[in-house]
């Protein structure tokens, strides 16, 4: 599985199942955290107050950092941000998310 895949969004509501790895305040409110899944994936949490505003489901931990730091980025950027804009916002960029091809191991090898 590539490691920049984005499996789900907003599927996963209840929280209870997960364990959690950290947890970023960010501003306006917000509160993002990761978790692992059950079945050895990564969850991006946004929450706001403590209610959650929408779910990112990832194949990689790494590719689940930096989502979280887009997310963090986005919301400072935009202060006065509403929990709907944010949710947007992230189905939005999913939505449009191409999923990436990784280079073949020997792409800077010399030509033969």
């Amino acid at each position: 599985m590539d490691e920049m895949t984005i499996l789900s969004v907003n599927v996963h509501r209840d929280l209870n199942d997960h364990a959690p790895l950290s947890i970023m305040t960010s501003a306006e409110g917000f509160t993002l955290l990761l978790a692992k899944t059950d079945s050895t994936t990564y969850l991006v949490i946004a929450q706001h107050m403590g209610r959650t505003v929408s779910t990112v489901e990832l194949a990689s931990v790494r590719y689940a950092d930096f989502i979280i730091q887009l997310i963090d980025e986005h919301i400072r950027q935009h202060p006065g941000l509403e929990c709907e804009e944010l949710d947007m916002h992230i189905r939005l960029k999913a939505r449009d998310h191409i999923p990436r091809t990784p280079l073949p191991d020997d792409f800077m090898a010399p030509d033969a």
